[in-house]
C-alpha cells in the first residue's frame, strides 16, 4: 500500500514538473515573440521619423489670396479625375462652409 502511494506521489511530481517546464518554454517563446514585435515597432517608428525631403509636383500651383479660384479649379479637377459627381448632401455642405467663411471674412474686413 505504501509503495502504491509512493508511486502515486512520484507520478504526480513527474507530471506537475513536466507541466511547469512546458509552461516555462511557452512563456519564453511568447516573451521572445513579444520582444521581436516591440523591436520591430521601435525600429519602424525610427525609420518613419527620419527626415525626408518634400518635393512638389510641377503642376502644383500656389493658391491665390482668397483661395476661391483655387478651390473651384481643385474641385473641378477632383470631380474630373474621380469620374463621378460628389453626393448632393456633401455639395450643399461644402457650399454652406464656403459661404460662411466668405461672410466671416467680409465681417473682419469691414
Amino acid at each position: 500500500m505504501q509503495t502504491s502511494v509512493g508511486l502515486g506521489f512520484m507520478a504526480v511530481f513527474a507530471i506537475s514538473g513536466s507541466i511547469v517546464l512546458l509552461a516555462n518554454q511557452v512563456h519564453k517563446r511568447l516573451l521572445s515573440d513579444f520582444m521581436k514585435k516591440i523591436e520591430f515597432e521601435i525600429s519602424g517608428s525610427e525609420k518613419f521619423n527620419s527626415k525626408k525631403k518634400v518635393r512638389f509636383a510641377e503642376d502644383v500651383m500656389e493658391p491665390s489670396s482668397n483661395n476661391k479660384e483655387y478651390r473651384k479649379r481643385s474641385l473641378k479637377n477632383h470631380h474630373h479625375h474621380r469620374g463621378n459627381r460628389m453626393p448632393l448632401n456633401r455639395q450643399i455642405l461644402y457650399k454652406g462652409i464656403i459661404q460662411y467663411r466668405t461672410l466671416r471674412a467680409q465681417q473682419y474686413c469691414i
